[in-house]
């Protein structure tokens, strides 16, 4: 008899909401738990980076695939991004 590991648990995506009960803080904390583990970029990084984010943004929406759900799950990823970095503690400074 072999065991077999247990299969990953369902991992929720827009296709699993209800876009009318879909809300801008839901969409948030999917995008928290798709990102469990991995590290925010610093607020260089971020700064850099936004400019890029929103014309891809920008370009997918033109291409008229993009659905509700879709760019609001994209702008809700750049809002945790935005909290998660205000929420970051501040190094300690050591004077001598």
């Amino acid at each position: 008899m072999t065991n077999k590991p247990y299969p990953h648990p369902h991992r929720l995506t827009i296709d699993d909401l209800d876009p009318e009960m879909a809300t801008t803080d839901s969409m948030i904390a999917m995008v928290r738990r798709h990102r469990e583990g991995e590290e925010y970029p610093t607020a260089e990084t971020l700064l850099g980076n936004l400019p890029i984010v929103l014309r891809a943004l920008c370009d997918h929406v033109l291409t008229g695939q993009a659905t509700a759900l879709d760019v609001a799950y994209r702008i809700a990823s750049v809002i945790d991004a935005l909290e998660d970095h205000a929420r970051s503690p501040e190094p300690a400074r050591r004077t001598h």
